[in-house]
């Protein structure tokens, strides 16, 4: 570019104080056409041709930029004052964790730790020497992040984590999806409404069953025990990769298409398959997939998890009616002698009480009294049939 230079770039003004040169000399932009094709041009020709969209391009940039900052510095602040989740203390690092357990007289946190890195390990091939590695490969950290399970009686769990952050995975092997709310609201009504079977389970270690799409090694640290010091290609997709949550949808959307489920236009992560039920009438098998949570709707739901399990480990091999699916307590419930699935916050709406009280009593100056409520305790508005309000 022909830019001015430095000892030009700015100016004195009366007062003495120096001011920037405002000039578009040496600025281009690139711009893309509506061929499809793209040219850099300079700025002091692209002004006067599209003044309204260079404008409202250079709006936009420093929004852009600063409104970047502004989440990064909060989600940095809401992850490190977060000390409490249900009344539980969480952990930042393995020795709180470890701090914790002595605290509390049990070994919690530390058998959340074992059982994660016995599970991580599949992850990993060992390597004598990484510098025998070709340039593609970059060398990656990793940490454990923790939490608590509330539809699991709030246990503890461990899980680490790799720095994403650290590598420059393309954008076009990052993005994936999940199946919406709506969606499984969706399911579960028509799985009332033709008499369906409704069954759940969970993938044992989702992202760790899918190759890895990026080139890394790392070197063991603390976390790994024993192995301390060793030298690994990260051969499966770990979590906290930016190419992970892609990965491990890519594993799971192959198998299902061998399966003959097709995935849904208006909701990818719904699958289906045409089936015939034991009368003879047609009807779809359904799948829904949200990273490693799997509820299959069918006759037979059973069966189409355990297809499923011929080539993807289900936790504790276990398949059952679900209780809980994205945070929400799901349950049936009968009306009319049919049963009809229902969706409430119930579970979570006792863990925040539960956490409300456990701050009171730390805080000798709150006092919690029963209140009345304006409906009945008993009340179900899932199942309240009365008429929808008119307009007036």
């Amino acid at each position: 570019m022909d830019a001015i230079s430095k000892n030009k770039a700015t100016y004195a003004t009366k007062s003495g104080r120096l001011r920037k040169v405002r000039t578009t000399r040496g600025r281009e932009f690139y711009v893309r056409w509506r061929g499809g094709s793209g040219d850099w041009v300079s700025l002091k020709d692209l002004k006067d041709s599209y003044p309204i969209n260079l404008a409202q391009f250079a709006l936009w940039v420093p929004y852009v930029q600063r409104k970047k900052r502004i989440i990064i510095q909060k989600l940095k602040s809401k992850y490190w004052q977060k000390t409490h989740k249900y009344g539980i203390r969480i952990p930042k690092d393995i020795h709180e964790a470890k701090l914790i357990d002595e605290e509390n007289g049990n070994w919690l946190w530390r058998d959340a730790i074992r059982m994660e890195m016995a599970n991580v390990m599949m992850a990993f091939d060992e390597i004598d020497d990484p510098s025998t590695l070709g340039k593609e490969y970059n060398e990656i950290t990793g940490h454990f992040i923790f939490d608590v399970k509330l539809g699991e009686n709030f246990r503890r769990k461990a899980r680490w984590v790799a720095d994403g952050n650290k590598t420059s995975a393309p954008s076009t092997e990052t993005y994936s999806t999940v199946v919406s709310r709506d969606s499984v609201r969706i399911i579960l009504l028509i799985a009332a409404l033709n008499d369906l079977d409704v069954q759940g389970a969970d993938i044992q270690n989702a992202y760790l069953i899918a190759p890895n799409k990026e080139k890394l090694w790392m070197k063991a640290g603390p976390d790994f025990g024993d192995n301390q010091g060793k030298y690994y290609i990260v051969s499966r997709a770990l979590y906290g990769l930016k190419s992970a949550g892609a990965s491990f949808r890519s594993f799971l959307a192959k198998k299902l298409d061998e399966l003959n489920f097709k995935s849904c236009i208006a909701d990818p992560d719904v699958w289906r398959r045409p089936a015939t039920k034991e009368d003879g009438s047609k009807y779809y098998e359904y799948v829904l997939t949200y990273v490693d949570d799997l509820i299959a709707v069918s006759q037979n739901a059973k069966k189409v998890l355990q297809d499923i399990s011929r080539d993807i480990k289900l936790k504790n091999d276990k398949i059952e009616p679900p209780d809980n699916y994205l945070g929400a307590k799901v349950c049936t419930k009968t009306i009319d002698g049919t049963n009809r699935w229902v969706i409430s916050s119930e579970d979570y709406v006792n863990a925040a009480i539960k956490n409300v009280e456990e701050i009171a009593k730390k805080r000798p100056k709150y006092t919690l009294k029963k209140q009345l409520t304006p409906m009945s305790g008993n009340y179900l508005p899932e199942l309240d049939g009365t008429d929808e309000l008119s307009a007036d």
